[in-house]
């Protein structure tokens, strides 16, 4: 490994350590936003990484770009014939999903949406988060102020009749707030006060003519899911 590599790899090191130390408050899906670039000398920090590391956030977002532009080229044509599945209205779905989630969330209630999610996922936050916070006298404040982006990151089509089985990937940046507090004291016991824009990966399958939510992962494995060929039967007749 010659020295420009180790220098790079010792940089990433640094940033993920710096992000693994920081206290964690939870969200929806039980996905975590870490408070280090909040404060003034962390924002001081944050400006000298984007300065280092805008080599590789350019890379990224090209490689994003990239493939949202592909899968939205791939859904214009597949939309001819399956309506339900123009960008232009899986976008309202998604939004009006990821609404419902949060607002689940804030009611500690996720069979508000079991329309919205598959039954696993929905059985799973409340046990796993929402229930375990309650027994620890804990409440977590999740606050969904505004959707500023959903971009496709991952799409596989499915052989099955009207599409059945489908899963998309997608990008979400949302301007939100998250923290736990005792429901007793109101003392913040994670987090911080105040909105922020937080970055995730949701998964969606299609399930008997309607997206569920499957899973949501924190927006770092963006480009891992970006670099996943899409899954396009030849039977569609798609090009891009």
């Amino acid at each position: 490994m010659n020295t420009s590599k180790k220098q790079w790899l010792l940089l990433l090191t640094i940033v993920v350590f710096l992000f693994m130390i920081e206290p964690m408050y939870a969200g929806p899906g039980g996905a975590i936003a870490k408070g280090l670039f909040k404060s003034w000398w962390g924002k001081l920090l944050l400006i000298g990484l984007t300065i280092i590391l805008l080599p590789l956030i350019i890379y990224i977002r090209l490689v994003e770009y990239r493939k949202e532009r592909k899968i939205k080229k791939i859904l214009a044509q597949i939309s001819l014939k399956h309506k339900d599945f123009s960008w232009f209205q899986l976008n309202k779905e998604f939004s009006n999903i990821i609404r419902r989630v949060y607002n689940a969330w804030t009611n500690e209630d996720m069979s508000e949406v079991k329309n919205y999610v598959n039954h696993w996922y929905w059985q799973n936050q409340q046990m796993t988060f929402l229930d375990q916070w309650k027994k620890e006298n804990l409440i977590n404040v999740s606050s969904l102020k505004e959707i500023k982006k959903i971009r496709p990151l991952y799409l596989e089509l499915s052989e099955e009749p009207n599409l059945e089985g489908s899963k998309i990937a997608i990008a979400i940046d949302v301007v939100a707030e998250d923290y736990l507090k005792d429901r007793d004291t109101n003392k913040i016991k994670q987090g911080k006060i105040g909105y922020d824009v937080l970055e995730y990966v949701w998964f969606l399958e299609f399930t008997e003519g309607k997206w569920l939510l499957d899973a949501i992962e924190e927006g770092g494995v963006s480009l891992e899911i970006a670099k996943i060929p899409n899954v396009i039967p030849e039977k569609f007749g798609v090009t891009v």
